[in-house]
């Protein structure tokens, strides 16, 4: 490891070190994308003007991503619900019912930390990877909701509608899901997010939120949920949020699912004599045991220190670990270069074994997804 002289304490070049101004973070600038070819702010215009807004990376270094500023990602508008008139229609299982929010409040809460990720979150459009967050999601699960439906009945497969529709232009936004993919990941219907009844932009009332599954599926302003004996194959199942994937010599469309196994170094902090890198890692369906960090555009790799979430959340009764199965790993990273340019990144692998890939899979093409190594160039000024 590089060593750096002392930021405090010493003089350099005869001037006293009192006199050394050094920012408080550096810069990590994405790689590939809009932040590379426009600059940050000029990509962060243009993704807001089609409905995205990024995290800031600082809050990708947090065990809980704060309400305000958190992402998103809307295809629709932000309906006005009255929380009054609401009603959740739930259709097609054993005994059709129609809960109110009073209702749903009156059911067993539930709670679920994960992540929520865009499915093209850092691809080679986007680039800055900002578009996923951690939070504490709870509110009844889902299994719960189907109970007091007398059970599933014949779906094996369910719709989730929401309430954002555009009278005579659009239909609120719908998204469907097997049964079999909903009790693997404990789905619940969030009426609160991080300890507070959800906002408008998250989803009031209530949003479907489904651990390690991206978050096309969490619908927002959850209307009716649809049992179905057959998959729901609408346009956004069918076509939108789909990549091709080369299956016996022939490239075929595939839904995308599960989150994939990834990390990113999100933010780099002054320390008393040197720099601190922080980032998360996450996905791949297995707990996260080690993240790597190069600081040298991967001639050499070194581990980082980790926090897993259920060390992070040790203390905390309510949280089992099937609760926090999906959520995020922090690390940390001590670092002390020489003034100039790094190319950065991280690297990650689970219990399973599996490593982050360094190169996306040559055998999928699409925009979702995207599990590669994700570079940052970083200028680290001189005293």
């Amino acid at each position: 490891m590089n060593s750096l002289a002392p930021l405090t304490g010493e003089s350099v070049a005869g001037v006293p070190s009192t006199a050394i101004a050094l920012p408080d973070e550096l810069d990590l600038l994405p790689v590939d994308g809009l932040p590379r070819w426009f600059g940050r702010r000029l990509a962060s215009l243009f993704m807001r003007f089609v409905s995205m807004e990024e995290n800031s990376p600082s809050r990708l270094s947090t065990m809980l991503t704060p309400v305000a500023g958190y992402f998103r990602r809307d295809r629709h508008v932000h309906p006005r619900v009255d929380a009054e008139s609401y009603r959740l229609e739930v259709t097609g299982v054993a005994g059709d019912q129609v809960f109110d929010l009073a209702a749903l409040r009156e059911l067993p809460f539930e709670d679920r930390v994960c992540v929520q990720e865009c499915a093209g979150n850092g691809n080679h459009v986007m680039g800055s990877a900002g578009l996923c967050g951690q939070a504490r999601w709870s509110g009844p699960s889902l299994a719960t909701i189907l109970e007091r439906c007398g059970g599933v009945g014949d779906a094996t497969h369910f719709a989730f509608h929401g309430l954002d529709r555009v009278p005579l232009l659009k239909r609120g936004y719908h998204y469907g899901l097997s049964l079999e993919e909903l009790v693997e990941a404990r789905a619940i219907i969030a009426l609160e997010m991080n300890g507070e009844p959800l906002s408008r932009r998250h989803g009031f009332p209530a949003r479907l939120v489904v651990p390690k599954v991206y978050s096309m599926s969490h619908v927002k302003w959850l209307g009716k949920i649809e049992g179905r004996t057959s998959p729901h194959n609408g346009i956004h199942n069918r076509l939108v949020f789909t990549n091709k994937e080369l299956r016996g010599g022939r490239w075929v469309r595939v839904q995308a699912r599960w989150i994939g196994l990834k990390s990113a170094i999100n933010h780099c902090r002054r320390d008393r004599d040197g720099w601190v890198l922080t980032g998360c890692a996450w996905g791949g369906g297995a707990p996260i045991t080690r993240v790597e960090v190069t600081t040298d555009g991967g001639a050499t790799w070194e581990d980082a220190e980790v926090v897993r979430p259920d060390q992070h959340f040790d203390r905390d009764p309510a949280l089992g670990a099937a609760d926090m199965d999906g959520a995020w790993a922090l690390f940390t990273h001590r670092w002390r270069p020489h003034p100039g340019e790094y190319l950065l990144a991280s690297r990650v692998t689970n219990a399973d074994g599996v490593v982050q890939r360094m190169e996306h899979d040559p055998k999928v093409r699409g925009h979702f997804n995207v599990t590669k190594v994700k570079w940052r160039r970083v200028q680290v000024p001189g005293l």
